[in-house]
């Protein structure tokens, strides 16, 4: 591997953007490619990038031969491309979630394990500053042992016509995109889910995967969890908190902070600082890192397949529809 990294994009739609971006403002990289089976989105790139463009992204391999690969297709492309490139000794950086389902994200991570290639997932909240800094309070036990987590995700996006609306290329819908960074957010903070509950459905759009959910779950560590995800609830209703056995903290403004911290004792509120930083930024950072050797991945296939995991449970339990009331 040469000092400069030689990257490619595969999967030139809307979250292709930050992946370009990051890959032109990184240090020691050179974007060189993008694929994508629509032209007219080659074409643009082109124009835009100055890079060569593919609509065959295993042609684009072939040619290239990029060190590092951005896969930012629908989830079902996800283990064809991942495996493949892995099996090429090419890093992935790979958007979320893993898989359209577990079978396809086992593949991914049984691949993972065994090659010399980086293998990261994009769940960028890991670098959310605000995230980094419920982390730090968090780590120092200031709110004691956590009894409650919960994590909205929800507003308002017409999906209709989107991937996101099709079950055989998303694997779900808010469920799926939404709820796996609000269930990897839980993973990163307080460890792994230990079984789950769910409610999902189509309720606004038309869609064959879910526009309002929302999953109940129990932690490993004995903590309880709630994640509200939706498409079609008007209006924005982020919101995060998790309640300990000596106080609470919560983000009225996820996006800016501060943490904001209530202690049973005291019996008041203080706040806890957000660092500077951008959490793309921070995700790209690592991972080059990490391709460089000189940190071990946050973020992996095997974290994400617990994600898919979860979410493939929650789902599950969603089609039994719980206990009729009489």
């Amino acid at each position: 591997m040469s000092s400069t990294l030689q990257a490619a994009v595969i999967g030139l739609g809307n979250i292709s953007s930050v992946h370009i971006e990051q890959w032109q403002k990184a240090d020691g990289v050179e974007l060189v490619a993008g694929a994508d089976i629509n032209a007219e989105a080659v074409a643009k790139a082109q124009d835009a990038h100055g890079i060569r463009g593919f609509t065959d992204w295993r042609e684009m391999l072939d040619k290239i031969e990029p060190d590092v690969v951005s896969i930012c297709t629908p989830p079902a492309m996800h283990r064809e491309m991942g495996v493949e490139c892995l099996q090429r000794g090419v890093s992935v950086m790979c958007e979320k979630p893993l898989a359209a389902d577990v079978p396809d994200g086992e593949e991914i991570a049984a691949a993972a394990r065994e090659a010399e290639a980086k293998f990261m997932v994009a769940y960028c909240h890991r670098w959310h500053p605000t995230i980094i800094a419920v982390k730090q309070v968090l780590d120092a036990g200031t709110i004691g042992r956590s009894l409650m987590f919960r994590c909205a995700f929800a507003g308002w996006n017409i999906f209709s016509g989107n991937h996101r609306a099709s079950l055989k290329l998303a694997g779900g819908g808010a469920l799926m995109d939404n709820g796996s960074h609000a269930a990897d957010i839980y993973q990163y903070l307080l460890g792994r889910i230990a079984n789950v509950s769910c409610r999902a459905g189509t309720k606004v759009q038309d869609m064959e995967t879910d526009d309002v959910a929302i999953m109940i779950f129990e932690g490993q560590n004995g903590c309880y969890g709630e994640i509200i995800v939706g498409y079609s609830l008007p209006g924005s209703h982020t919101e995060f908190r998790i309640i300990g056995d000596k106080g609470f903290l919560r983000l009225d403004d996820y996006f800016a902070g501060p943490v904001k911290i209530w202690l049973r004792e005291t019996q008041q509120w203080s706040e806890h600082a957000v660092p500077a930083g951008n959490r793309f930024d921070g995700e790209f950072a690592h991972f080059l890192a990490a391709v460089r050797g000189e940190t071990e991945l946050l973020s992996t296939a095997d974290t994400a397949l617990h994600v898919q995991k979860a979410i493939g449970a929650a789902y599950e339990d969603a089609r039994r529809k719980g206990v009729p009331v009489s």
